[in-house]
């Protein structure tokens, strides 16, 4: 396929230092949870003046789940299944299979003050290939360490975290994401309430750079607690011929007991 190192752009997922359930819970020791999630990304446009005949879109269905056995110590695992539709000129290809296991172990120091509350957080985390052929999305062992830190108020989130990864089979991946957002509603009563937040994606490896933006709308009630976003590119350059992200979605939901 003349075309196959042009695709090979693409190769990363877009989702890695979020984790369950949905960066907020649960927050106290022995507490459990698990959330699903729906992604899709992808485009047939091309980040160069010159065009190239070539496709590449991915939706993944994640299933991840979290055990806090003290507030501060809890371990985590996100399993994705990848569908992905590929176009090289006139040939397409289609694969449906699960990707690669993520487990990781957050570790956060809370402080409690009198109208916030916040954490520092380093979470070490392994990749784990579930099957031997290497695809666009899955096949890569490898190791990443995360440092983060979150603030929540009455009226006002934040989040930041910065995270690295080194794999067996392709180049390392730097990575930051930033949530800014308000907290405009809660009832006390219902423990019902919604967060609204922009968040902003960058990546970065050795031959591309990708930056994303956009609005996420986080409404929770009782042990409940959802998330939808939708991001857009803003800079996306690279070394090689490489096809844009294109526009980015994310659905989910999660339970915390």
């Amino acid at each position: 396929m003349k075309n196959s190192a042009f695709s090979l752009g693409l190769i990363g997922t877009l989702v890695f230092a979020h984790q369950p359930v949905m960066d907020m819970a649960p927050r106290w020791s022995g507490g459990y949870g698990f959330q699903v999630r729906y992604e899709s990304f992808g485009s047939d446009l091309t980040i160069h003046e010159k065009d190239i005949l070539s496709s590449y879109f991915q939706q993944t269905f994640w299933l991840e789940g979290i055990y806090t056995w003290h507030r501060s110590k809890r371990i985590t695992f996100k399993l994705p299944y990848h569908m992905i539709e590929h176009q090289d000129s006139d040939f397409v290809s289609k694969a449906n299979s699960f990707g690669d296991l993520i487990v990781a172990m957050p570790l956060k120091k809370y402080s409690n003050f009198k109208r916030r509350t916040q954490n520092f957080g380093f979470t070490p985390q392994v990749r784990i290939p579930l099957n031997q052929e290497i695809t666009s999305a899955s096949g890569y062992l490898g190791g990443g360490i995360s440092l983060s830190y979150s603030s929540e108020s009455f009226s006002f989130y934040q989040l930041y975290d910065v995270f690295g990864w080194m794999y067996s089979e392709k180049d390392p991946l730097l990575g930051l994401d930033i949530n800014l957002g308000i907290h405009p509603f809660h009832d006390n009563a219902t423990n019902t309430g919604l967060f609204a937040i922009w968040d902003v994606t960058a990546r970065w490896q050795e031959f591309s750079t990708t930056i994303q933006t956009g609005p996420v709308i986080m409404p929770y009630r009782q042990n409940v607690i959802a998330r939808v976003e939708v991001k857009f590119p803003v800079i996306e350059n690279g070394k090689r011929p490489q096809l844009s992200k294109g526009l980015f979605m994310n659905v989910g939901i999660g339970f915390v007991f």
